[in-house]
């Protein structure tokens, strides 16, 4: 079964070639597995069809998924140059506000969330989300990759920074990846024989910036589509850290991932240098996603 990311990765792909044809496919999606999409899609929907010089039916995308559905988007998302011909239109203002000040009450009032509550295997896997995401969907992205094994629990660590209705993002900062080096720790004193990070997109970035800036400590880094600014900010400083702390990085990457793919080389590279353990692996095919079948985790 095809998941929404998968569905907006193909649609991503075609707009490299046009907005038309990738518009027509993510409606033709919308209209047979209406329940598969959610405010990403309707957000891609409106863009697409902004690039595509169709501005009535943005507005009517952005009607359903506001007005209709009861969705918001973080503000600068829907001042995107794919959506500059409502930029005049009083109707899209309107529904901008209102999705503005649903984001705001979320921002008020959003925490942290770290999934734990006791011990239940040997070894602990805390799954990071990327942006765009939430805890569900890593716990479902991580237990689809680990498979059957049953030897590592899985737990997840969702941001205090709201992205989008339901779901959450990460700022490249030394503050955001803070509760994720809180939940390290907890996990480390919870007396696991093992403990991993497994980090999405930026959520890799927050694990490496986890034992950067923290004294959390973990055995093994799994990274999926590393999204890393770190690497650039501090790399040398990096690679120290990961050392010092005895690190093994496990890193996946899609060839066709053309953003993320060049960071997860070069990580690997210097890891490599420094002695580090690590492993790189390319999926065939996969652009800015998990794998359909699960992967050798762990030993």
């Amino acid at each position: 079964m095809r998941k929404e990311e998968d569905i907006l990765e193909t649609t991503l792909a075609l707009a490299e070639n046009g907005y038309e044809e990738a518009y027509r496919f993510l409606r033709d999606v919308y209209e047979k597995e209406a329940e598969k999409c959610g405010p990403q899609t309707l957000y891609f929907l409106a863009c697409l069809a902004g690039g595509a010089h169709l501005p009535e039916e943005a507005l009517a995308w952005m009607k359903k998924a506001v007005r209709d559905n009861g969705w918001w988007y973080r503000p600068e998302v829907l001042e995107d140059d794919d959506l500059a011909l409502l930029k005049d239109n009083v109707e899209f203002a309107a529904l901008k506000d209102i999705s503005d000040h649903r984001y705001a009450d979320a921002r008020s009032s959003a925490k942290a969330e770290f999934s734990w509550r006791k011990k239940t295997a040997e070894n602990l896997l805390l799954a990071v989300h990327g942006n765009t995401q939430n805890s569900r969907m890593a716990r479902e992205d991580w237990q689809l990759m680990m498979g059957e094994n049953r030897q590592w629990q899985l737990e997840t660590v969702q941001s205090a920074e709201p992205d989008g209705y339901g779901t959450y993002r990460w700022s490249y900062d030394t503050v955001s990846c803070l509760p994720v080096a809180e939940a390290l720790q907890k996990a480390r004193d919870a007396g696991y024989q093992r403990v991993a990070g497994g980090g999405f997109s930026a959520g890799c970035d927050m694990l490496l910036r986890a034992m950067l800036v923290s004294e959390a400590r973990c055995d093994t880094l799994v990274l999926q589509s590393p999204w890393i600014p770190i690497l650039k900010e501090q790399p040398e400083e990096l690679i120290k850290a990961l050392g010092q702390k005895r690190v093994e990085l496990k890193i996946f990457c899609g060839s066709e991932d053309e953003d993320c793919l060049p960071l997860a080389e070069q990580l690997h590279a210097l890891a490599e240098q420094a002695g580090l353990q690590t492993a790189l692996s390319i999926q065939p095919g996969r652009r800015h996603q998990f794998p359909e079948e699960p992967c050798a985790l762990f030993d």
